[in-house]
């Protein structure tokens, strides 16, 4: 979902990017497909639309993905293998390198610059310092056309517009496309010299390299997918058949038999296919798999349509004037838009989505585009006012290397000093948290009605140590990972963490349910110790307890990765095996700070699965989740934490004693978490959350006693040994 450069190549002249405008003459024979072909009328327009459906979907869209990136990028698949193809076969196997990386230096580079410089004044400005280094990794990353491999390790993923969303992750796909253009040229040379040696026909071999890299792609695509659906969605091997499949067409020019009404109405329903992707097809979901055709297809057919020169045709349409200038902008438009976004929504109080505030941003983004446009990107785009082919790429490898180098050492830097303060920081807090002290820090049980005002206290613990203040179960790592890969559906159980074990238990309890249900764990280290309860974890991260496959509706179910589904199944036969007296789990699930909450039927079968077993369930109500990541959040209001306090969602739990088996039994502590109103980011001087859905460890340890009167109706059978 990001953007990719704007590489214009105009074909209809004999002296182009890569030559220089030096003819050579001394190559074969030029097949006729490989003849230098005229301009496509409306493929510039057609650009333009796509950015603006990327641009329209991240302002308006509620986190759709729109399929416009897609085709942005599969337009340059299209221009660059026709181009290249040429050019190889023209001058017989020779390739002007140096004239090559000079135009992509100048059509590329210039407009970055700003927005990169935008994004890390802004570290400074809204940012806490904590996300500081993860900006310059990321900007050393674009700039080094590494992005999506930056999102990948970092296991980021791409996510919707918020708060806490990276200013640079729209890069990810002008990423995908700077690899592309380095690896191009080596596949059609290789596909071109090859068949010189072989005595065949160049524009076929050339044809097949192609054919094989987006098979090649396509089934990668497919198997990544089914691993790791983020790694895909960014991975450049899962995105090539998307710039390949359209170059096939550079290499033929059979379509233009066809009768021009057919080629007209397969230019409209190209265009349709486009269009409507988004509001079709969730392509952050399904993409780049099979579905992630749909776009593509709609560019095919466009491209297949060729230039009609029809009245109202789409070629005709899409070369107005109108649709040429939001051509000329879209790749300002596109690098602009997003970062502005993020800016907007950490500096004002407004939710993504919000009419004002996209809409605010879209004409921001509009003008300075243009500006962008006309002011760096078109003079930027002369070759006079460069140097020589060989000093305007050393220029650019200049530009890109020496700043990334500096971002990466800085990052390193910063990194250490954090790494080394908080070492002091948990060597002067002994690394315990909340260990009693209810007078200065009574954190949740400052919400307990009658409870007398909060004294003035420093927190517990500074923002940067809070998030990482995670449960005993986090350090053992012993939780199985949320990746969905075969190997992690084994189910792992967490022991007694060191110096917490209870000799001779007189109950066994097994905590389970995802992450949501796991980091209630430090309440219920705090009643095992004081009633000699053996407490045991049981975690898949992002994986509930549950037996949905896909048979409920998305209305009340979120669907499981595969090794999740796989997990659920081996996990009721470990629970039958270990038969504790209680397995606590969660019993609706929360998504944004002001969605709707669910009651899962897959819970509601897991349990009734737990009946069969003659297993007791205590089932704890989700809690609600914040805006912002807080420990970042309470570090930019130091002076006023409660400007990070999300608003509560009104209303009681959609689970009821009537929807669940007679072995489960309901708690709800989210009173113990939010007030009527709000859910505080800071409750009784204890900062409340680790990052923006999971409770800090030192707050949930302050839950113990509300967790305790709630047990003690919930679980009698516990405190009867």
């Amino acid at each position: 979902m990001s953007t990719v450069g704007p590489v214009s190549v105009p074909t209809g002249t004999r002296g182009d990017l890569v030559t220089g405008g030096r003819h050579r003459v001394d190559g074969p024979p030029v097949p006729a497909a490989l003849e230098p072909q005229p301009r496509r009328q409306g493929l510039h327009g057609l650009r333009g639309v796509a950015v603006a459906l990327v641009v329209a979907f991240h302002l308006f869209g509620a986190g759709r993905v729109s399929g416009g990136i897609d085709v942005f990028v599969a337009i340059s698949g299209f221009l660059f293998t026709g181009m290249i193809a040429r050019r190889v076969v023209r001058d017989g196997g020779r390739f002007d390198l140096p004239a090559y990386l000079a135009r992509l230096v100048r059509r590329l580079l210039p407009p970055i610059l700003p927005v990169l410089a935008f994004v890390l004044v802004g570290t400074f400005t809204w940012m806490a310092s904590s996300a500081r280094v993860a900006t310059w990794r990321e900007t050393a990353a674009v700039l080094l056309y590494r992005e999506n491999f930056e999102l990948i390790d970092s296991q980021l993923g791409y996510d919707a517009a918020g708060v806490q969303t990276s200013p640079l992750q729209h890069f990810w796909s002008l990423s995908v496309q700077g690899q592309f253009y380095l690896l191009w040229p080596v596949v059609i040379l290789a596909g071109y010299w090859l068949a010189r040696w072989r005595g065949w026909d160049a524009r076929r071999v050339v044809a097949l390299a192609v054919v094989a890299v987006a098979l090649a792609s396509f089934a990668f695509a497919v198997h990544l997918r089914s691993l790791d659906p983020q790694a895909a969605y960014l991975h450049t091997g899962a995105r090539l058949w998307q710039l390949a499949l359209p170059g096939l067409l550079a290499l033929t020019v059979a379509h233009r038999r066809i009768p021009v009404p057919v080629r007209v109405a397969m230019g409209w329903a190209g265009v349709a296919l486009i269009v409507s992707c988004g509001f079709v097809l969730d392509g952050a979901a399904l993409f780049p798999g099979p579905w992630a055709m749909w776009p593509v297809a709609g560019l095919v057919l466009f491209l297949l349509a060729d230039d009609t020169g029809a009245r109202g045709s789409a070629d005709v349409v899409l070369s107005s004037r109108p649709a040429h200038r939001l051509g000329d902008i879209s790749y300002a438009l596109y690098l602009w838009h997003w970062p502005l976004l993020i800016a907007a929504l950490r500096l004002t109080d407004r939710p993504a989505g919000d009419l004002a505030l996209s809409t605010a941003v879209l004409v921001t983004s509009v003008a300075l585009a243009w500006l962008t446009w006309r002011w760096v990107e078109r003079p930027a785009g002369d070759a006079r006012r460069w140097p020589a082919p060989r000093g305007t790429t050393l220029a650019g490898v200049a530009a890109l290397v020496v700043p990334a180098v500096l971002l990466t050492g800085a990052a390193a830097l910063q990194e250490s000093r954090h790494d080394q303060r908080l070492e002091s920081l948990q060597v002067a807090l002994s690394g315990t948290g909340w260990d009693g002290r209810v007078d200065s820090h009574p954190g949740a049980l400052a919400l307990t009605p009658g409870w007398g005002p909060v004294p003035d206290a420093p927190l517990l613990l500074p923002p940067e140590l809070a998030a990482q203040d995670k449960p005993p179960h986090d350090a053992q790592g012993c939780w199985q990972s949320a990746k969905d890969r075969p190997e992690n559906a084994e189910v792992l159980v967490c022991p007694e963490p060191p110096g917490m074990e209870v000799e001779d238990p007189g109950a066994t309890v097994v905590v389970t349910g995802g992450s949501h249900g796991a980091m209630w764990e430090p309440a219920w280290r705090v009643l095992a110790q004081e009633h000699r309860w053996r407490v045991l974890v049981m975690v898949k991260a992002g994986c509930q307890l549950t037996t949905n496959v896909g048979q409920h509706p998305e209305q009340t179910d979120v669907l499981p990765s595969a090794s999740c589904q796989e997990w659920n199944r081996r996990a009721l036969a470990e629970l039958d095996r270990i038969d504790p007296d209680v397995v606590f789990t969660i019993a609706t699930t929360t998504a944004g700070a002001q969605e709707t909450e669910k009651a899962s039927r897959g819970f509601v079968e897991a349990w009734e699965a737990l009946d069969e077993l003659g297993l007791d369930v205590v089932a704890v109500r989700d809690i609600h989740r914040m805006a912002e990541h807080v420990p970042d959040c309470v570090e930019e209001h130091m002076e006023e934490p409660a400007a990070c306090d999300t608003p509560r969602v009104p209303g009681p739990s959609p689970m009821t004693e009537a929807m669940v088996p007679g072995n489960v039994r309901l708690i709800d502590l989210v009173d113990r978490v939010c007030t009527a109103r709000v859910c505080p980011a800071v409750v009784g001087n204890i900062i409340a959350y680790s990052d923006h859905s999971h409770l800090s460890a030192s707050f949930s340890a302050t839950l113990a006693t509300a967790l305790d009167a709630e047990l003690r109706r919930a679980a009698p059978q516990l405190y009867g040994r």
